[in-house]
């Protein structure tokens, strides 16, 4: 009898053992077969789609055309090919503020990896005036529809760390249906996917309509937004922005000059002094919350089989003395030790190693360069064609590392 029940239980016990890697085999067999559901024919990710909008500075003209996804790039195919395919999540120095999409570094990555006839793809997920928040809430929208293999994650130095925002909500810890996706990752996903298929197919209208306007309604909007920032000045304020040269002055109230950048040097003239004492308790913050919000792309690019890798963004006035002393013109405080410090280095990479991602840095490539007045834009700041072009040239060698060990840990 007990000799009976032995082999009843281990037969049971067989039977379950036998049915459970059916079942875990199932799921990884549908993980190699399921392709990736097509693209949406339309969909914001991070603008209207169809959305035409022109600008022109005494600085810079250069036209932005929004596709079907709602992003600065060109028009995927739905379907999701055989293209080694990188995510680039990033602000306004990844969305090529100021220059056409064709000199952005992303694009010129592009143009590099079709002439040495190799298939990868970099699509531009870059959107000014975003941070870190930002950036995980896009990936965690973005990186189901558009599967990349690799994702950048642009970080903007000093500028980045300091837009990190409120304090964030605890991660969820790992409750049973966490559980259930780890254990079948490929069923979960196909559930997900198939929810969001039906969510964009039942759609009727854009939530965002496209618009288009010319470099004279955009300068005006500009202008119009200067004077409605000045009016709320209180009398310190006004004195502060009349002591700016007269160019300055001129250039913001014409709508030549971003305005938000010269209110900010108004209203805070350390602007990108600030995070830059490791040691402070509130740039401890700003890490921890960055940090926060890498995690969270960190984990949605694992669920869907991608790698995320962190990139330290140059900004002009830590590794170009032209564009410092134009951040100084504005009204900035800028001292000279900003351009030997690694401090705004520092912080995204201490962000990243937390959140348990590796961070690339090109600052050494572009103080290489610290005297060309080329590669910024005098009084606006952002990076010009030759600045991108420079950025492409600095971090093409660690991304094609990248790429190659991901191919080949992939084989």
């Amino acid at each position: 009898m007990l000799r009976r029940l032995l082999i009843n239980s281990l037969l049971v016990l067989f039977s379950l053992t036998l049915t459970v890697l059916a079942v875990l085999g199932a799921d990884r067999l549908l993980g190699i077969l399921k392709a990736p559901p097509d693209l949406p024919k339309w969909v914001e990710l991070n603008f209207p789609a169809g959305d035409e909008q022109h600008y022109s500075t005494s600085e810079f003209s250069y036209d932005v055309y929004i596709n079907s996804l709602g992003l600065r790039d060109r028009e995927l195919p739905r379907e999701r090919g055989k293209a080694f395919r990188i995510a680039a999540i990033g602000d306004s120095y990844t969305y090529g503020w100021g220059v056409n999409i064709e000199d952005c570094w992303t694009s010129l990555l592009n143009e590099h990896f079709r002439e040495a006839g190799e298939t990868v793809e970099v699509i531009n997920l870059g959107k000014p005036g975003q941070g870190p928040p930002e950036y995980a809430a896009l990936a965690e929208k973005a990186i189901p529809l558009l599967r990349p293999d690799l994702v950048l994650v642009c970080m903007l130095q000093g500028n980045d760390i300091r837009g990190v925002g409120p304090e964030p909500d605890a991660l969820p810890a790992p409750d049973f249906y966490e559980r259930v996706r780890r254990c079948f990752p490929n069923t979960t996903r196909l559930v997900r996917d198939l929810q969001r298929e039906r969510e964009y197919t039942g759609r009727s209208h854009l939530a965002m309509p496209p618009g288009r306007s010319t470099a004279e309604d955009n300068r005006r909007w500009m202008a119009n937004t200067a004077h409605e920032i000045y009016e709320k000045y209180s009398d310190e304020e006004k004195a502060r922005f009349d002591s700016f040269e007269e160019p300055v002055r001129t250039a913001f109230m014409q709508g030549d000059l971003n305005a938000y950048m010269v209110n900010l040097s108004v209203l805070n003239p350390d602007f990108y002094i600030m995070t830059m004492d490791l040691e402070d308790a509130w740039t401890e913050t700003c890490i921890s919350r960055a940090a926060h919000a890498l995690s969270r792309i960190r984990k949605v690019a694992e669920d869907y089989g991608a790698r995320t890798v962190v990139v330290a963004m140059p900004e002009g006035p830590y590794v170009n003395r032209a564009a410092l002393e134009g951040m100084r013109r504005i009204g900035h405080n800028m001292p000279e030790w900003l351009l030997q410090t690694d401090a705004m280095d520092k912080t995204i990479e201490t962000a990243a190693t937390r959140a348990g991602l590796p961070c690339y840095k090109v600052t050494d490539a572009f103080r290489k360069e610290i005297d060309r007045s080329d590669l910024y834009f005098p009084l606006d700041g952002h990076p010009t064609a030759a600045g991108h072009l420079l950025f492409k040239e600095a971090f093409l060698p660690a991304l094609e590392k990248l790429i190659a060990g991901q191919k080949k840990g992939g084989q």
